[in-house]
């Protein structure tokens, strides 16, 4: 059987990474402080909106189904813009409320919302939301029932790799492939019925892969070898951002590490998907289908 790739789109914006307002080191304090500081406004400006449009398009004509992770926060901002990706035929996906890490200091709060982004996502699109992704890649173990609790069929947030700046957690020895999550532990098979769809990773030193953030960074042959080397023996998954197809924004500060984190925004990146797209072309598919593939087959 040809093994596929989970196309999914992570509908979180820039000013939402961890290093601008989604962890405790970031340069904004939370969003709100950001838009009073950048936009001079209290709301976002929308850029996410055309950009999807974009993507909405690339999928359309390379017939591609995918997942769009939305956080709460920014459905809430753009509710027509939940059920215009909807409407496209592409599932929905959760990515929590706020775009922030929830790890073992925060249960109470993970739970209140995620609870809170599904009900959204749900009433939006009068539709079920089964697959999750968490913000920043971090997971910790009580996640499982949670998600479990809530009605979730599968994640996808593991990266089979070592923690790096604070991202993805140490789970080098975690399956390559989709497997069912232990009750307790993300890096680990089981039976909790609850379905894990890893990312891919480059071969020998498993480096993080399968994502726009790496293709940019590392480059397009970087990102084949990894694919390759993972769909050999079964599916995998890719992920990118609206805002990677999008302009560089313009920043009052000038760190290496974001300046390393926004390389090859804009044409480069959109030149590169199209080529992934291309080479990849007929294999893609959502989420809910690749659950479905696997639970066919077991």
């Amino acid at each position: 059987m040809v093994s596929n790739i989970m196309m999914s789109v992570d509908m979180d914006e820039w000013y939402q990474c961890r290093w601008a307002t989604g962890s405790q080191s970031a340069y904004w304090q939370d969003t709100a402080s950001f838009f009073k500081d950048y936009y001079k406004s209290n709301k976002p400006a929308g850029e996410i909106i055309p950009l999807t449009e974009v993507i909405l398009e690339l999928f359309d004509r390379f017939d591609i189904p995918a997942t769009f992770f939305f956080t709460g926060e920014v459905a809430g901002y753009y509710p027509h813009l939940v059920k215009k990706v909807a409407a496209c035929g592409h599932e929905i996906g959760c990515h929590n409320y706020v775009h922030k890490d929830y790890n073992e200091g925060n249960p109470e709060e993970f739970r209140a919302n995620l609870h809170k982004s599904k009900a959204l996502l749900e009433d939006l699109t009068s539709s079920e939301v089964i697959g999750y992704r968490a913000p920043n890649s971090t997971v910790s173990p009580y996640m499982i029932e949670s998600l479990l609790a809530e009605g979730f069929l599968y994640d996808s947030s593991v990266t089979p790799t070592r923690s790096f700046r604070g991202k993805f957690g140490n789970f080098k020895d975690a399956p390559k492939h989709p497997y069912i999550l232990d009750i307790h532990d993300f890096a680990r098979e089981g039976n909790s019925g609850l379905w894990e769809f890893p990312w891919p990773v480059f071969p020998i030193f498993r480096l993080p892969s399968g994502s726009g953030i790496m293709s940019r960074i590392a480059g397009y042959t970087y990102t084949v070898i990894s694919m390759e080397y993972t769909l050999r023996e079964g599916d995998t998954v890719y992920y990118f951002h609206p805002y990677e197809i999008g302009p560089k924004p313009s920043l009052p500060f000038k760190k290496v590490n974001t300046k390393v984190f926004l390389r090859n925004l804009g044409e480069p990146y959109r030149k590169m998907l199209i080529k992934l797209c291309t080479r990849y072309r007929g294999r893609f598919i959502s989420g809910k289908m690749l659950y479905e593939k696997l639970t066919r087959q077991r």
